[in-house]
């Protein structure tokens, strides 16, 4: 049987956000699954710009740094994420979100994947049989996985398992029309991945992970089973998990379970997110649809042209989508109680919407 925590955030506030995550992890028993002195903290940082749910929420991160750094006071502690295959966009993620600044508070290494040494290791996929992964990842003793909530045009949902793949930093988009695979096998090397504290204060329904709708949820998942998790996670999201082949996948390959569920704390009342619609999000449109064609796969995807199509694909990120509709998004979540959390963001950066 997994233990699966789910919590509503009573108090919308830095101190009821803390509560909440503190609760949780303690129901969850995290301080029994992470080991080792080596620990890594793999946030979500794809994007550049804040807009609420895109990234991992400032105040859930500060609370899990806080609460390690308070268990483990001697341990290695580091956290990270990587760049996008279209955009080199994690340093300015880490500055803009404030990630570098906790890394500086609470004295721990702030790493980009994609600029760490690459080690070769074995991974035992059935696709992926070998990948060159950061070093960060492949000395920690423990990985503790803290995701955002999110709905997802390649893989319907992106939560524990598929945020695992921006630990494999440089070449994933080549898999993307394999990816409900893929995800499974780097879940397969990662075992050390011993527990999961799911951000879903501020989620992305819709055409997300980067051009989703904001949506407030107020919620915290936690579990030290990914596949459990994710099953959970989906089914409060309405999305039917059976449907969802990168989590069947994970539990035929042993990494967890949909089976005999015991949810801890509240009760997770379905709360349904808006289905993603690839065919009306370019970038995935086109890209799913010129990957399947040999000839285009390789003169589009094998060869310089490639640089241009990340060009293209940044700029409708950050410039068209950002501007009709992300702006909007920002405007509709600073009318909530979270204004409080990501209203010092925008002021200090000078970011307008």
């Amino acid at each position: 049987m997994s233990d699966v925590i789910f919590l509503n955030v009573q108090d919308i506030s830095e101190a009821g956000v803390f509560a909440t995550v503190k609760k949780a992890m303690e129901l969850g028993r995290w301080d029994e699954f992470i080991k080792g002195p080596k620990i890594f903290l793999k946030i979500n940082g794809i994007s550049d710009q804040v807009v609420p749910g895109q990234c991992t929420s400032p105040w859930v991160l500060e609370a899990v740094i806080r609460i390690v750094k308070e268990q483990f006071p001697e341990a290695d502690i580091a956290m990270g994420d990587t760049n996008l295959a279209a955009a080199q966009q994690f340093n300015t993620a880490a500055k803009l979100w404030g990630f570098r600044d906790l890394a500086e508070k609470y004295g721990i290494k702030l790493v980009n994947l994609a600029e760490d040494e690459a080690i070769e290791v074995e991974v035992g996929g059935k696709i992926f049989k070998k990948l060159t992964l950061p070093k960060s990842l492949v000395d920690a003793d423990s990985i503790l996985n803290i995701p955002v909530m999110k709905s997802h045009c390649l893989t319907t949902i992106t939560c524990c398992l598929k945020n695992h793949w921006g630990c494999v930093p440089r070449f994933r988009h080549q898999y993307h029309v394999v990816a409900d695979q893929c995800i499974p096998d780097i879940n397969y090397y990662f075992k050390k991945t011993r527990f999961n504290l799911i951000d879903g204060t501020v989620s992305m329904e819709g055409n997300a992970p980067r051009t989703g709708i904001s949506k407030v949820c107020s919620v915290i998942f936690a579990s030290n089973d990914r596949v459990a998790a994710d099953y959970s996670v989906a089914k409060y999201m309405g999305f039917p998990p059976e449907n969802i082949p990168h989590i069947l996948n994970a539990e035929a390959m042993g990494i967890g379970s949909t089976k005999n569920i015991n949810i801890i704390g509240d009760n997770p009342v379905v709360n349904p997110f808006k289905w993603p619609e690839p065919d009306n999000q370019p970038i995935f449109k086109y890209e799913m649809m010129f990957r399947k064609v040999p000839v285009l796969k390789q003169i589009l995807f094998d060869t310089p042209v490639f640089s241009l199509l990340c060009r293209i694909a940044t700029y409708y990120n950050t410039n068209i989508w950002y501007n009709s509709e992300g702006k909007k998004y920002i405007r509709s979540v600073m009318k909530t109680e979270y204004s409080k959390e990501f209203g010092p963001i925008y002021k200090k950066h000078n970011i307008e919407y």
